[in-house]
């Protein structure tokens, strides 16, 4: 049995991963409604969740039985999923004692019988850690398919609607979501995808208020500092740039719950979509 409860993001993703014996873990996911924004694509703090899943899938066979944490993660886009499937495909780029990097390939089929095209790619890097006792652990299931989203579940709501995050200041880059099981992870913290997400959103409002135009994040890169533990958690952004043609800014992700502990610094890079 999958360690995650009935109703966690996980399961609302509705992704299949699988692992072959060529050390790779694929994963896909329905581009559906509730993962994309008002222009009617794939947000790219979904596609960051969705690689920092397969990575973490991946990081954690090859660094068994130690455990892992997501250290660096960097996303680039060509262009966003409008539509059909999903896919990003992992290998692992370097296996050490003391971390595991983790690549990937992001690709989306439009139609069910058409060819995937790349749409991007991404790198990840995994801190190896000892498991402890209160850490959940994946049952291995025999076979190489894995299937996560529970049979006939559907999404009651879109995703970030349902995990509460909020504007806060949409000028200045401020979002905001609580803690909740919805979105923890096996260590009962913040889960890292969501980091993705909070960088995207913050990102991504700056960059709009900042040119006036409805800018999308394009690429990001987060690094992870410390773990979530109470929350809310809440971004701090600035403008580092501004031309006519993009927006980068500088996110921070803190827990508010934690005196402002700073959890993670993200550059976004938001352009026309």
């Amino acid at each position: 049995m999958h360690p995650y409860p009935a109703d966690h993001m996980w399961r609302d993703l509705e992704f299949s991963m699988e692992y072959d014996e060529r050390k790779r873990c694929i994963i896909r996911a329905p581009v559906s409604g509730g993962l994309c924004d008002e222009q009617g694509a794939m947000r790219a703090g979904f596609v960051a969740t969705l690689f920092d899943l397969v990575g973490g899938e991946l990081a954690a066979r090859t660094a068994y039985p130690d455990w892992i944490a997501t250290a660096d993660l960097v996303l680039y886009s060509k262009e966003r999923p409008r539509g059909g499937e999903f896919t990003a495909v992992a290998s692992v780029a370097r296996a050490g004692r003391s971390s595991v990097v983790i690549e990937a390939d992001i690709l989306v089929r439009p139609r069910p019988r058409g060819s995937p095209t790349s749409i991007g790619s991404a790198m990840a890097a995994f801190t190896r850690l000892k498991s402890r006792e209160d850490t959940a652990q994946v049952a291995r299931v025999d076979g190489p398919h894995q299937v996560f989203s529970l049979e006939g579940h559907a999404p009651s709501q879109p995703i970030l609607d349902k995990a509460g995050l909020k504007v806060l200041d949409e000028a200045g880059g401020m979002v905001e979501i609580p803690m909740s099981e919805y979105i923890r992870n096996a260590f009962h913290g913040l889960h890292g995808g969501m980091f993705g997400l909070l960088a995207d959103a913050a990102g991504q409002c700056a960059a709009r208020a900042a040119s006036g135009r409805p800018l999308v994040t394009a690429d990001l890169a987060i690094h992870y500092l410390s773990m979530g533990k109470a929350g809310p958690f809440r971004t701090r952004t600035r403008v580092v740039r501004a031309t006519r043609d993009s927006v980068l800014t500088r996110v921070e992700v803190v827990d508010s719950g934690k005196d402002d502990l700073l959890l993670a610094i993200a550059m976004n890079l938001a352009a026309p979509a």
